[in-house]
């Protein structure tokens, strides 16, 4: 077996995910991507692939295929992809937002993830981009945050099932995505704590997307033993 790694990551097209490639490929990674938009950074990287899949579309993904590598030292899945969804008092939801942001952000996650462990061999690794929402209920984030709270405790069975494999959810903090740009396009009566988003914005709070990208790679390659959910602002290099 060589040295070579493969990662495979969902929603690389900006934001943390894309951010999370480029480190990886500086890195020497092989890098496939999975999602609906190709960012140009994978398809002209002689180390870089992506395949066309709406990972919303439940047929769609059930058809997806992960390739076996058996030249891999190692194969990690990062769980990326994800949606803010319907931004709005609880009661204003509707059935298609809330079955999309749980679909796009939880389901499609717990089936890839699936997939990964029955269809993968040798030594792999498996992380989501979790959220501090998970943890915290904030006011017109209804779905959002029911979604990722169950990406949590996914990560959490997965890791008690599977003690002998790295899986865990990662905490990001507050980037500068274009997941807060939605954000911060909100109203005051939809989300009552949009100012502080805009005020975090303002001030340069924001961690940068190359500064979790940088901590989540970091953590691959650690080998001591790391929280099943963990904030990467607790790893930075």
């Amino acid at each position: 077996m060589s040295d070579r790694r493969r990662m495979i990551i969902t929603g690389v097209s900006s934001g943390i995910g894309l951010a999370i490639s480029a480190e990886a490929l500086r890195l020497g990674w092989y890098v496939e991507g999975i999602g609906r938009n190709a960012p140009a950074l994978l398809t002209a990287h002689p180390r870089g692939s992506f395949t066309t899949c709406d990972l919303s579309d439940r047929t769609a993904l059930s058809g997806l295929r992960l390739a076996e590598d058996q030249s891999c030292e190692l194969t990690v899945l990062v769980n990326n992809a994800g949606t803010l969804g319907p931004v709005k008092p609880g009661k204003n939801a509707s059935w298609e937002e809330i079955d999309h942001c749980i679909t796009l952000n939880t389901s499609s996650a717990m089936l890839l993830s699936a997939k990964f462990l029955a269809e993968i061999s040798g030594e792999k690794q498996l992380y989501f981009t979790g959220s501090g929402a998970a943890e915290f209920a904030i006011e017109g984030w209804s779905a959002y945050c029911a979604s990722k709270a169950a990406v949590h405790m996914y990560a959490s069975v997965l890791a008690k099932e599977h003690p002998e494999l790295r899986i865990h959810a990662f905490r990001p903090g507050k980037v500068n995505t274009p997941m807060q740009a939605e954000i911060r396009a909100t109203t005051e009566e939809d989300f009552p704590g949009v100012a502080h988003f805009v005020e975090e914005y303002e001030s340069g709070s924001l961690v940068l997307p190359e500064t979790v990208a940088t901590s989540l790679l970091h953590v691959i390659d650690r080998k001591d033993e790391i929280p099943v959910i963990f904030s990467t602002s607790n790893y930075t290099v």
